[in-house]
């Protein structure tokens, strides 16, 4: 009887099981495309309903997923409007409109200098608001040098988790105070030096006397007034220090800000921008108590997401960096839908659903995703991808056909240890993706 009892108990679940849990339990079954790898779903609707779940509870790594938290975290912390700042300072005078002394950018934070992607802003428009400052101090030539001081941020340069192929590639680069963001053919390493001396090249075409040179700590460069692509170099360079060698006692001239936390937050996402990412981690911890090496700063993110009760001991969740590069970072499916469903309920919610990109269009990392969705399928999903060698996770909303916000669906999805071709993963998670779509 009580076998009979057993086998009905499993038959009425089997047919009362969403469409998608049936497809879970398929992909993880014995000769399943996700038996052997290690992975877990949990989607469940506003109104509380678990549409899928796998493993829920088990802690994964997250790749870029981790994006999603340090964006949730920096939005409640510091506020859609955040800005960093940028001082223009001197230790000389002003005597007619020549400055007589050195000209100091004093960098705090700004991640959106340089040209190393086309979705960062012209040189312009950050060379444009310190050079306002030089005009509207009347100053028209400089007889001294153009410093930069990066020492806003002084934590770690390298972090001891990523590997040497990301720093290769720039994408595992370590913010400072000030740093010009520079292609890979640039001659000068990413750093305050970077930032001073195309600030200097800058300053010569379009204008503005600068008789010394571009420095940082005790390094100096000079560039060629006609350069009119990259940087002219004419001294060697040898950049080892984050901080300037900044007097005690400056003159401020006057401050730029940095385009707001809300656009930033909207490139990390849709553009998985790592240094972005390390940015707000850092600005986090330096507003949680002031320092922002990757022990406190983690540990400012924790507290960070108390107003959406996802705040814990870090013995719970994993967190190593704010980015996702580290594999030591584990967060469960069951914690990025708490991030996701905690950030729903506050006024920050339309900023931090917008800051995450849509499959099929350009402007994010998810344009080849979903390739033969119908097009108002793919506009109801907002999602952040995440991946690394045997990493795949996909995490998120999916907004409601009817337009019932009720129904609308928080996701995650986290595979690892997969040892198959990323392709045909892809392949798989987009069918499941499309599956939770269906549910509403």
């Amino acid at each position: 009887m009580k076998r009979v009892v057993f086998i009905v108990l499993i038959f009425i679940l089997a047919i009362s099981a969403t469409p998608v849990q049936r497809s879970v339990n398929t992909l993880d079954s014995k000769g399943g495309a996700l038996e052997n790898s290690t992975w877990g779903i949990l989607a469940v609707n506003f109104q509380g309903d678990t549409l899928a779940q796998l493993n829920k509870g088990k802690r994964l790594t997250p790749a870029s997923n981790m994006k999603l938290v340090t964006t949730a975290a920096a939005y409640l912390k510091l506020g859609r409007n955040y800005t960093f700042k940028t001082q223009i300072a001197t230790d000389g005078v002003i005597q007619d409109s020549t400055l007589v002394g050195n000209l100091y950018i004093i960098g705090g934070g700004d991640p959106l200098i340089g040209d190393l992607f086309t979705y960062l802003p012209s040189e312009d428009v950050p060379f444009g608001k310190w050079r306002k400052v030089l005009e509207d101090n009347g100053i028209r030539r400089i007889e001294g040098d153009i410093v930069g001081d990066g020492a806003y941020f002084s934590g770690e340069r390298r972090h001891s988790d990523w590997s040497t192929e990301d720093e290769i590639s720039k994408d595992g680069v370590v913010p400072v105070g000030l740093t010009w963001r520079g292609k890979m053919e640039d001659s000068l390493p990413d750093g305050p030096l970077a930032a001073a001396a195309h600030f200097h090249r800058w300053l010569l075409q379009n204008g503005i006397a600068v008789t010394g040179v571009a420095k940082a700590s005790q390094e100096s460069v000079v560039y060629s007034a006609t350069a009119t692509h990259g940087l002219a170099q004419k001294t060697s360079v040898n950049d080892n220090s984050c901080a300037a060698s900044t007097p005690d006692s400056l003159t401020l001239l006057g401050t730029a800000s940095s385009a707001t936390l809300n656009h930033i937050a909207t490139i990390t996402n849709h553009q998985s921008d790592n240094f972005c990412a390390e940015t707000l981690i850092k600005a986090i911890g330096k507003a949680n108590n002031g320092s922002d090496d990757y022990d406190t700063a983690t540990e400012a993110l924790h507290r960070a997401l108390a107003p959406i009760c996802m705040a814990g001991p870090s013995t719970k969740m994993r967190f190593a960096d704010g980015s996702g590069l580290s594999r030591k970072n584990f967060l469960s499916p069951e914690f990025i839908v708490g991030v996701l469903l905690g950030m729903s309920r506050t006024s920050l919610y339309k900023d931090y659903l917008n800051s995450l990109p849509r499959p099929g269009r350009k402007d994010g990392t998810l344009v080849a995703r979903l390739p033969k969705a119908p097009a108002p399928v793919k506009n109801r999903i907002y999602m952040k991808s995440g991946s690394l060698g045997g990493v795949r996770c996909f995490s998120g909303y999916i907004l409601p056909s009817d337009g019932n916000s009720k129904k609308t669906i928080a996701f995650s999805i986290m595979v690892n240890n997969h040892v198959g071709k990323s392709s045909e993963l892809t392949q798989t998670l987009d069918k499941l993706i499309l599956e939770l779509a269906n549910e509403n």
